[in-house]
């Protein structure tokens, strides 16, 4: 008999997949305000009927439809697909995306619910990620603990959204919420969708259009695929009460007639002066609709023939700015808002409930997913592989590897919390990450915290003599001018749109991006090094206009020339004055982004240097020896970030040597020797 083993990436012997069954029930459940939540309950079978014992839950929560009705009556589920009529069938092993099969199979019960607002579910959304989120979830899980299929223990799954709705509902501490499993979770989302200083990043307009249409709160966008309330399209599932469809045209009506339900008011509700800009350019355009507004952020083409339009609307654009702490969501009746998620932590680590965090390299959120495992108190765990937000791309080892680990760290897991089997996943380190080698070879390691000890910061200054990057400080003042390409790119399918369902991540053109951009490059490595943490970049400039935009890229160029991109980062010159978080950000620089902070901040000059420094995503990678590292520069990215252009555009001049010397920061490991 096979000794049972159970470490990272390996478990067998303590947990068999027992079921191959599933029987579903949907219903509506009240939260305490009396909102009906659509929520769907999947149940093993055994014998031809659900278990009767009692088992342990997971849970998933999101403003996502929980199932799909198709045409011809079948419904689509996260366990496989139900026939016309049925509410059992077959576990589907090979669903993509999703470990909920896998775990229905060794013995859970999966509940999932849509929160208010969205799908079949009735109520109403002020806006995304709210107290009262966190306060449905709480009375979801509390429901689930007293149900009699249910053991009394529940645990929590899923990414991205699901994954903040569990940071969410962890936060109102629901006693019989055990231990979670949130994947690709914003902990900041000032950072993520405003970059941090006051950038609107595009990706996200095309999210809440996309959501908005399934929600029927926005039509007349381009590409819409899904109508709930239209005949011979997929629609969200109704529950097993409403047979003719009413209850769920119902939960429609109510969000289509109420007030609020703009899916712009996700960014205006952040800030007075985003919606001021919209007012402004919904004057521009004639009274442009959601529609025509979502369209026109994100075409810069349609942006720009307005901005030709209308001389001075650009620089009333430009005026705008988007403060950290002006959000209107930040008032005592709406505690968690669009861009505080982060203030969630005292009461997290108040909760006691243990986390499991996974993120990767290559998401838009894989900064946030460290600073949700640094600032954790309780019981916890990271991950941090080498994909993007979601294994979307089968093709790409990186990400097929996604899912199989997932599984196996899941159910260790919650066998561990759940169901109370002594496998150890608790004497692992806490930490495991992939060292990338190649762009489809990697390594795993692992460290007791992050970042891990083992690194020294090692400064790769930048040198106008022939645009180099070394660790040997320029003893000679130099300058690189660049004049900003407004059109200059890194493609419809970075780390950002992929993180929003536009992926798979492609950067296909690096050669011609940076042959566009202002680019530094290291000469080949003796031998191999290794980067492992955040980089931190700091520029000296100096610019013909006072504020303006800066994008740096970290990326591996192999001998052939080929390169590979690792990382980015980006500020806004107006928010470049550094604060004191309000969290631990491991030492890393923290842009204040505050009325205060912005309006205190002088314009950039050509003529004396400002410092703009500014962290980049973390990553872990091993430059191979004759490889060369390389940072790209630029003053725009057309299809991520909203950016109002100057006419003409400004020559901004980085200055580097002497007393202005402009650096990297990479945590490498060993010294800079030998470079």
């Amino acid at each position: 008999m096979t000794a049972p083993v159970s470490r990272f990436g390996c478990y067998a012997g303590y947990s068999e997949p027992a079921h191959t069954e599933f029987h579903r029930e949907s219903r509506y459940l009240a939260t305490r305000d009396g909102t009906k939540l659509a929520v769907d309950i999947y149940r093993p079978m055994e014998g031809g009927k659900p278990v009767a014992t009692p088992l342990p839950v997971i849970f998933s929560y999101a403003r996502y439809w929980r199932a799909t009705e198709n045409p011809d009556g079948s419904i689509t589920t996260a366990l496989g697909v139900l026939p016309p009529g049925a509410n059992s069938a077959p576990i589907d092993t090979g669903i993509a995306m999703t470990n909920v099969p896998n775990l229905v199979r060794h013995g859970y019960v999966y509940v999932r619910a849509t929160s208010r607002g969205a799908g079949a579910s009735y109520g109403t959304r002020e806006s995304d990620m709210t107290g009262l989120e966190a306060r449905d979830g709480h009375d979801v899980v509390e429901w689930i603990a007293r149900q009699p299929w249910s053991d009394g223990k529940v645990g929590m799954r899923g990414a991205s959204y699901p994954g903040m709705a569990q940071h969410l509902t962890a936060s109102a501490a629901p006693p019989h919420l055990v231990a979670v499993f949130p994947g690709v979770a914003p902990f900041d989302e000032y950072d993520s969708s405003w970059a941090g200083t006051g950038i609107l990043r595009k990706y996200g307009l095309s999210w809440l259009a996309r959501e908005a249409q399934k929600d029927e709160v926005l039509e007349g966008v381009a590409g819409s695929s899904v109508n709930p309330l239209r005949p011979n399209v997929q629609r969200v599932a109704r529950v097993d009460a409403d047979v003719d469809g009413g209850m769920r045209a119902a939960a429609y009506r109510e969000r289509q007639t109420a007030t609020g339900t703009d899916p712009l008011r996700y960014f205006t509700l952040q800030s007075p002066e985003s919606a001021r800009m919209l007012d402004a350019l919904r004057e521009a355009a004639g009274g442009i609709g959601i529609p025509g507004m979502i369209e026109l952020l994100y075409s810069s083409r349609a942006l720009g023939e307005l901005l030709g339009e209308h001389p001075g609307l650009a620089d009333r654009l430009r005026s705008f700015h988007y403060y950290r702490d002006a959000s209107p969501m930040l008032a005592a009746a709406q505690p968690v808002g669009p861009n505080t998620l982060s203030n969630l932590m005292p009461a997290i680590n108040r909760s006691r409930i243990a986390t499991y965090n996974w993120g990767g390299w290559f998401d838009f959120a894989a900064q946030d997913t460290t600073l949700w495992h640094v600032n954790n108190r309780n019981q916890k765990k990271l991950t941090m592989g080498p994909w993007t937000h979601g294994p979307n791309e089968p093709d790409n080892p990186r990400e097929a590897s996604q899912l199989p680990l997932l599984a196996i760290e899941e159910l260790r897991w919650f066998d561990y919390w759940l169901k109370g089997i002594e496998n150890g996943v608790m004497d692992d380190p806490p930490v495991h990450y992939a060292v990338m080698d190649e762009p489809q070879r990697w390594t795993w390691e692992s460290a007791p915290d992050w970042p891990p000890e083992d690194t020294t910061p090692v400064s790769f200054y930048l040198d106008a003599a022939g645009n180099g990057l070394s660790t040997t400080r320029p003893e000679v003042a130099g300058r690189s001018p660049y004049r900003v390409d407004y059109h200059v790119t890194m493609g419809e399918s970075t780390r950002y749109h992929d993180s929003i369902g536009m992926g798979p991540m492609r950067y296909e053109d690096l050669n011609g991006h940076a042959e566009r951009s202002l680019v530094f490059e290291t000469a080949p490595f003796e031998r191999d090094r290794v980067v492992v943490g955040h980089p931190v970049v700091e520029l000296f400039v100096t610019s013909s206009e006072g504020d303006i935009e800066v994008n740096a890229y970290l990326q591996e160029v192999d001998e052939r020339g080929e390169p590979f991109y690792l990382t980015d980062g980006i500020i806004r010159s107006s928010h470049r004055k550094l604060g004191h978080p309000p969290y631990d950000k491991m030492g890393l620089p923290w842009l204040d982004g505050s009325r205060a902070a912005v309006e205190s901040t002088p314009p950039l000059t050509d003529t004396a240097p400002s410092v703009l420094k500014f962290t980049m995503y973390p990553t872990a990678a091993r430059f191979q020896r004759g490889h060369r590292l390389r940072i790209v520069i630029t003053g725009a990215d057309a299809h991520s970030n909203l950016t109002i252009p100057y006419d003409p555009p400004p020559e901004i001049t980085v200055w580097t040597g002497s007393d202005a010397a402009s650096r990297i920061v990479l945590p490498m490991r060993g010294t800079a020797a030998n470079m």
